[in-house]
């Protein structure tokens, strides 16, 4: 029985193999299951050129109508909560740092930083032009699915929301490196 124990063994691998994706061929991507859930979601926004009422209107208003516009995406989210940056550093300091779960600047602050947070979202371009970041590490917010439901959600609610701005937001791919990893630009 010994001597037969390692062709056994081999005769294992092989089935094994034999049942995996054809050469060239990709696994397909397992279904998403049901809504996404997070506890809380707390969004930064900049002060730009609004007003302090803008503002004001902002922390009181955004909460509800983001979670529910993430809700008609498929994202669940228990609270959200929305506050406003001193500075374009202190907001991607508090992204870095996990204190704030996703973050809108201009696209200008947004580049100008030394070391900017991932860049999730984009709206626009040139003068106007918007950037969304979030955590590099967090897999949930940090990955398409959410990104998407994100860019639907402020895009229903942008106009009556100018802290977003006045452009379509998108997904921000990451770029591949040569080792097919993405980058955070």
């Amino acid at each position: 029985m010994r001597r037969y124990l390692p062709l056994l063994g081999v005769l294992f691998l092989v089935l094994l193999t034999a049942c995996g994706p054809a050469e060239g061929e990709e696994s397909p991507e397992p279904p998403e299951e049901g809504p996404l859930a997070l506890a809380s979601l707390s969004v930064e926004v900049s002060r730009g050129a609004l007003s302090t009422e803008e503002l004001a209107r902002a922390v009181r208003e955004l909460p509800e109508a983001l979670r529910a516009a993430l809700a008609d995406q498929g994202v669940e989210a228990e609270t959200v909560s929305v506050s406003v940056g001193s500075s374009p550093e202190a907001t991607a300091q508090a992204v870095r740092e996990g204190g704030v779960d996703a973050a809108f600047l201009p696209a200008e602050d947004y580049a100008a930083l030394e070391n900017p947070p991932r860049l999730l979202l984009t709206a626009g371009d040139g003068e106007g032009a918007m950037a969304a970041m979030v955590h590099p590490e967090d897999t949930a917010l940090a990955g398409e699915r959410f990104a998407k439901a994100l860019a639907a959600a402020v895009n229903a609610v942008r106009e009556e929301q100018p802290v977003f701005g006045s452009r379509d937001y998108a997904w921000a791919e990451p770029e591949e490196d040569v080792a097919g990893e993405g980058l955070s630009p």
